[in-house]
This record gives structure tokens, sequence and C-alpha cells, in this order.
């Protein structure tokens, strides 16, 4: 991302001030209608989720300037949401209900600009996140079954 995508991208996403809830919100909803499979791996109820949701987006957008603390906590994400059962396919979903809950939220404001920084800065978190979601997924223990090993080391019968 340039610096300038930087800049817009913060300014935006300051300037939805108290809306941001109504954001995050109709964030929701565009993804599950996009993807109704999503909605199984939420516990809460909407306005947690979209609580926690401008939560961490708060951060993300506020580190994302320095990017060794970003790396850092969009990869603790990332390693987080592999235990919550989010697969790769999700991303893309997740990617264009955000784009869209915020080109809906900053109406006039929104232009070609601003989308590409957006969609710079989601890509940036995606590739992050799913990086971090591979490295977990790699140390887990193979689940496929193995052959049991005779206990005296001897052929079988």
């Amino acid at each position: 991302m340039t610096p300038q995508q930087l800049d817009v991208v913060r300014e935006s996403y300051r300037s939805l001030g108290s809306d941001a809830t109504s954001m995050a919100t109709g964030f929701y909803e565009r993804l599950f209608a996009a993807d109704p499979s999503t909605r199984e791996l939420f516990s809460d109820g909407p306005e947690i989720m979209a609580v926690k949701f401008i939560a961490e987006l708060d951060a993300i957008v506020e580190a994302i300037a320095s990017f060794d603390e970003f790396r850092s906590r969009v990869a603790d994400l990332g390693a987080r949401h592999a235990a919550y059962g989010v697969q790769v396919r999700h991303y893309r979903s997740v990617g264009e209900a955000l784009v869209g809950s915020l080109a809906a939220h900053l109406g006039e404001r929104w232009n070609g600009d601003l989308e590409a920084a957006w969609r710079r800065a989601y890509n940036l978190v995606a590739e992050t996140m799913m990086s971090a979601q591979q490295t977990v997924q790699s140390r887990r223990p193979n689940p496929s079954p193995t052959l049991a090993q005779p206990r005296d080391g001897g052929a079988s019968p």
C-alpha cells in the first residue's frame, strides 16, 4: 500500500464516527446474505459481533501504518480464525461484504480511489491472516489414520 492509501483508509474509517457500528452490522448482513455458511462460524448475537468487529477493525486501521505491529496483530487474528473454522474461501465473501458496507456508509465520499485503497488494505489483512492460518494448520497433527505397529516389533500374523 502507498502512504496515500494508508492515509485514505485511516481517514475514511475515522469519518464513520458513530456510524461504524451500523457499518459493522451492515457488514454481517451482507456477509450472511452472500455466504450463509458463514453464520455458523459465529456464536454471539449481532450486537456483540458488531462491537467486536469494530474493536478489531479500529486496532487494525491504527496498526496498519506500522508494519511490524500490523503483521503481529493480524497474524494472531488469522490464527484465532483458524480455530473458529474459517476457511480460505470465506475471505472473498468477507472482503466483498466489507467493501460493500463501507461504500454504503461512506456514501458520496466513496470513490474509485477509496475503493482501491480499502481493497488493497483488505487484501493485505486477508493474505496475512491466511498465511498465519496455514502455519497453524500445518502444525496440527495429521488426522489421517495410520496402521498400528505390533507391540513386539515383529511381523503381524
